[in-house]
């Protein structure tokens, strides 16, 4: 017999005073009371309104009754909020959590700190994408599992495109994002380009992929700082192209990726001309463009020009999981059945394991270039649902060549010394020169450990 469990998500802060700290046992480990799984997530962007694909793989799992049954808690939206919240409920102990859902630049973070424990090395070996595999190991040994993975990619706009007597075949696929604005005119009516430059991770990313599309690097494999003065301002100088004023949109200084997404389809709720004409971001944001556009407006995606940044979440057990066991069972099933992974192709993710995309060993070179909106009616039948034919090829060989940010556990304070200075220098508030100069002796500092987290 197969039953249902009605667990619905359960903000953080009520879930720690429900739970309280576990019991020690015998031998000093949590006790396991028969406890439902609890799986600490972020919030699900996919999700326009009521419940989220995570949830429904929860749902689907929950269906089984030869599994112990999961709940799933959502964090608080903004990414910082996430991860120290998290941090402070696993060092206190003041929450029973079993499963989270990391940012795959905590992964160094949290295994460094004894707060997720190791993991069979096996459940990396399902045919994921190498870089997100890569990213749930530290020290050689496997820390998190990858769930769905990301890529930085380019949105268009067809109508806004032609108005300014373009098509996507100008849209080139080499070069960097800053030799493409700089090749269209500015004084246009409507912004031509819109990415995400509020403080917070998702300038980090775009500083990266700038500054990794003139080929700078600023850390080494081992994760220490190695960059240089005039490489920072060859990089700083490729984003303040991207950043042109002229052809920015007012709004990408305070943008994160919900609030570019709304100011692309005109739903930004200013008093200017409605909508932009390119848009740095997610995944997620092709089927959100499709379900708000109007059906006569017409959308493509392509390839970010120049690097593209490697994002997603991985899944890790809890350093005080009583029921680790269980929780690595759930964790195989929501990684390394296609089925699960499909799911999360559906509803916009990208997922890490190949086999969902369902392309076998796709030759890139000649994988579509530019991935348009295609009727609901003209999508062949065996297509992915909600996704033009291609798409699932176009993303797979994307992910192939993102870049994952570096790996340290002193990644967020390096993250936050570079978004910090970056975003003065967007803001008119120091010069390159000067900001280049601090940038060098900060991020070595932070990448050392020697500043705050």
């Amino acid at each position: 017999m197969r039953r249902r469990w009605a667990l619905l998500p359960v903000p953080l802060a009520v879930l720690a005073g429900c739970l309280g700290a576990p019991e020690a046992g015998p031998d000093g480990g949590p006790v396991d009371d028969d406890r439902p799984l609890v799986v600490v997530s972020g919030a699900d962007l996919t999700s326009r309104e009521g419940e989220g694909v995570r949830q429904a793989l929860i749902d689907e799992w929950n269906a089984d009754d030869g599994n112990r049954p999961a709940r799933l808690v959502e964090l608080p939206r903004t990414e910082d909020g996430q991860r120290s919240e998290l941090i402070a409920a696993l060092q206190s102990g003041s929450a029973d959590f079993d499963v989270v859902n990391l940012d795959t630049t905590w992964v160094p973070e949290f295994a460094e700190a004894g707060l997720i424990r190791p993991l069979d090395d096996a459940l990396l070996e399902a045919g994921f994408l190498a870089q997100a595999a890569e990213a749930g190991r530290w020290r050689g040994r496997a820390y998190a599992v990858p769930f769905n993975t990301d890529v930085g990619l380019l949105y268009y706009r067809e109508d806004l495109l032609a108005a300014l007597g373009g098509n996507p075949e100008d849209l080139p696929a080499g070069g960097t994002l800053g030799a493409l604005i700089d090749d269209w005119p500015a004084g246009q009516e409507h912004p031509l380009y819109i990415t995400q430059l509020r403080p917070y991770e998702g300038l980090t990313v775009n500083t990266l992929e700038a500054l990794w599309s003139v080929g700078v690097e600023l850390v080494d494999e081992r994760g220490r700082y190695r960059g240089t003065e005039a490489e920072l301002r060859r990089g700083l100088a490729e984003l303040l192209r991207i950043a042109d004023g002229a052809k920015l949109s007012e709004r990408a200084r305070d943008a994160d990726e919900t609030v570019a997404l709304r100011e692309f389809t005109g739903d930004g709720g200013g008093d200017g001309p409605s909508g932009v004409v390119l848009m740095r971001n997610w995944p997620f944001a092709y089927p959100q463009l499709d379900a708000t556009l109007p059906a006569e407006t017409g959308f493509g995606v392509l390839r970010l020009p120049g690097a593209a940044a490697l994002g997603g979440q991985s899944l890790a057990v809890s350093a005080d999981s009583a029921r680790a066991a269980d929780a690595e069972r759930l964790i195989r099933f929501l990684t390394a059945e296609p089925g699960s992974q499909r799911r999360l192709l559906e509803a916009g993710f990208a997922p890490a394991l190949r086999e969902a995309y369902g392309v076998g060993e796709p030759d890139c070179a000649a994988a579509p270039r530019v991935v348009r909106r295609t009727e609901a009616e003209r999508v062949p039948e065996g297509a992915v649902r909600g996704l033009p034919p291609g798409y699932p090829e176009f993303l797979w060989c994307a992910l192939q060549e993102a870049r994952a940010r570096p790996a340290s556990p002193y990644y967020p304070a390096f993250s936050r010394e570079l978004r910090q200075e970056v975003a003065q220098l967007l803001a008119g508030g120091g010069s390159l020169e000067g900001t280049a100069e601090r940038l060098h002796q900060s991020l070595a500092l932070a990448l050392e450990g020697r500043l705050p987290p």
